[in-house]
């Protein structure tokens, strides 16, 4: 059955019965909890949850126990009783996996290249060794703040891209992923060429 995700009117009660019934119908209970889910940036209720999801509490809490144990929801105890909300990791997860899909695995080398001469450029410019050094030497205001921001931005880049790359040692062939090769024999077919630039800044800037 096709997994339709939930728009936040529908949580807020902005549109008619009809669509919530609409998108109950072409959805599966988990379906929805999962959906709910994925788009909880914050802890919430397991009665919230089920709520927004349009299912049961037991349903919801069985759905949000099992997707914990696979590590896609953080559950935290509380006094008031367990809470959930959306695995911080499965942003990366997501960026890893698409940077694999996407791009070939001489992209992803030149990239993390690249990546690692920005970081030695920052070191050999402010003379440190790492982001938290620069950190200490800066005053409130200073410009260089702009550069421990990147700096952030680049290591969390750089373990991404490693992640990305360490995929192909499951890739029967390990130059391409399944995806750029499939589109490469499509260009082949259609008798034209296409370049495949690096990691597009897009791709590479955080999205947590």
């Amino acid at each position: 059955m096709t997994t339709v995700d939930a728009p936040d009117e529908l949580w807020e009660g902005d549109v008619n019965e009809a669509a919530i019934e609409e998108w109950k119908s072409d959805t599966t209970t988990f379906d929805r909890v999962r959906s709910v889910i994925d788009v909880t940036t914050e802890l919430r209720t397991v009665s919230t949850i089920a709520d927004r999801a349009r299912v049961s509490e037991p349903t919801a809490r069985k759905y949000l126990t099992a997707l914990a144990e696979t590590g896609r929801v953080k559950a935290v105890n509380t006094d008031s009783g367990t809470r959930y909300m959306r695995a911080p990791q499965m942003l990366a997860m997501r960026r890893i996996s698409a940077i694999h899909r996407e791009h070939t695995k001489s992209e992803i080398r030149d990239a993390i290249q690249n990546l690692k001469e920005e970081l030695s450029d920052f070191r050999e410019q402010y003379d440190v060794t790492d982001v938290d050094e620069l950190a200490l030497e800066l005053d409130p205001g200073d410009d260089g703040w702009q550069d421990v921001t990147r700096w952030q931005q680049v290591e969390q880049n750089l373990e991404i891209a490693q992640a990305a790359l360490s995929l192909y040692d499951f890739d029967p062939d390990d130059s391409q992923s399944a995806a750029a090769r499939a589109t490469d024999s499509s260009t082949v077919v259609q008798g034209s060429t296409r370049e495949r630039g690096a990691l597009s800044d897009d791709t590479e800037q955080s999205t947590a």
